[in-house]
């Protein structure tokens, strides 16, 4: 058997636009590389918001399908699995950026390495937040070579920072939101660039200075739920990604997200989703 990891993209700007927030349509993208480039499940390795103007149709993001519709607007963050629906379907702006382009404050604000931040707004959101306005200001910015690229750049990027705070403001008001308390915000960012390697609640609450009752007070007061949930639920979405869009055998995706023992990590995942790993790849094909 082939063991070959999901495709990733990497991050190709057009010549004088590395570092600058790209604004295309997706009929340009689609007659730039031709329909074959949107057929495979992919993981970028930047960011990109898709905003529909015109048609219908939709984006599989980690799992979830969601509608795309005119006003609406996706967010697909870098490591994240998506694949393309139907891409004469629909067209609409597409906004990429190279990962490390928010400033870190901004970054934080927004969740930009969070997949369980909110990706999808509906178009009445999406109007609220101001984003019809800004996107054709980044638009119109972007396909300006008047102005000189070093206050350029800034200025696509200041703009940019401005729409995705906006969205989170929105999206912080929708019911259940969770709340941005500092061990909350501290422990999300250390799940996610560790989940692959740790499991354990107290090797968290060791590595942030806190005993594991300090961690579990943050993140029920932020989300409701547990560091052992968030952290079973991070685990769990990498193993679903890599058993559905990989060809690695069941006992290397387990090596891959943390488990020594492919049996450990069959028994893992059959308490928390129900099913053997093979059931889950056979069905999600």
């Amino acid at each position: 058997m082939r063991h070959t990891p999901i495709a990733a993209v990497g991050y190709h700007p057009p010549e004088g636009k590395a570092g600058e927030v790209e604004a295309t349509t997706v009929a340009s993208m689609l007659e730039r590389g031709g329909p074959d480039g949107f057929v495979d499940v992919q993981r970028p390795e930047f960011h990109f918001l898709l905003l529909p103007t015109s048609g219908r149709g939709t984006h599989m993001l980690d799992f979830a399908d969601h509608p795309l519709e005119p006003g609406s607007v996706l967010w697909v963050r870098p490591g994240q699995v998506q694949r393309w629906g139907n891409v004469t379907a629909y067209d609409g702006w597409v906004l990429i950026y190279p990962a490390d382009l928010l400033d870190p404050v901004t970054a934080e604000l927004v969740q930009a390495s969070s997949p369980a931040a909110p990706c999808w707004w509906a178009p009445s959101d999406a109007a609220a937040a101001g984003v019809p306005a800004l996107v054709e200001e980044i638009a119109e910015l972007a396909d300006d070579d008047t102005v000189p690229r070093e206050l350029r750049g800034p200025a696509l990027t200041h703009l940019l920072s401005a729409m995705l705070l906006r969205l989170t403001a929105q999206a912080s008001t929708r019911p259940g939101a969770p709340s941005g308390s500092e061990p909350w915000l501290a422990f999300r960012e250390l799940l996610e660039s560790e989940h692959m390697r740790h499991h354990d609640v107290a090797w968290y609450a060791a590595r942030l200075g806190w005993s594991p009752r300090t961690l579990a007070r943050a993140t029920k007061a932020a989300t409701g739920r547990s560091p052992k949930e968030l952290i079973d639920e991070r685990v769990l979405l990498e193993a679903r990604r890599l058993l559905a869009h990989s060809e690695l055998s069941v006992a290397r995706v387990g090596e891959t997200i943390g488990f020594d023992d492919a049996s450990n990590f069959g028994a893992w995942f059959r308490l928390r989703a129900g099913q053997t790993p093979a059931a889950f790849r056979t069905e999600a094909r």
